[in-house]
């Protein structure tokens, strides 16, 4: 910061430690959340998770119907897919053995893998 106001610019040393592409992924991420929520649409999630995204859309359902102050989200989820509340809860644990749920809201990761599979079904 000394040879930035030294110099009255930023030195291209400092420029280089901004994570720049991180910083990217992550407003996409966001972005993607306000949309969806914005538009409150449930996310289509599969009756069998099978791949990460599956989780990631899994547990973005959760964090939406959560956020519409649903009593007892995972439960409604799980009747919703037609499945028991333990097996809720076992994919629930996955996610996050996956790093896709932190235990409140989904992840960065999560964010980005449902950016990509939006992209994908736009593509289509």
């Amino acid at each position: 910061m000394s040879q930035a106001l030294k110099s009255d610019g930023i030195p291209a040393s400092l420029l280089r430690q901004i994570p720049l592409a991180e910083i990217k992924a992550q407003a996409r991420a966001a972005l993607v959340r306000q949309q969806d929520r914005a538009m409150n649409r449930p996310w289509p999630v599969p009756e069998r998770c099978r791949s990460e995204t599956d989780y990631a859309l899994l547990v973005a359902e959760l964090d939406r119907m959560r956020a519409t102050k649903t009593t007892a989200p995972q439960g409604d989820l799980a009747a919703r897919l037609g499945i028991g509340k333990a097996t809720m809860s076992e994919r629930i644990k996955r996610a996050k053995d996956l790093g896709l749920w932190d235990g409140k809201r989904p992840t960065d990761k999560a964010w980005q893998l449902i950016t990509e599979w939006k992209n994908d079904e736009e593509g289509r």
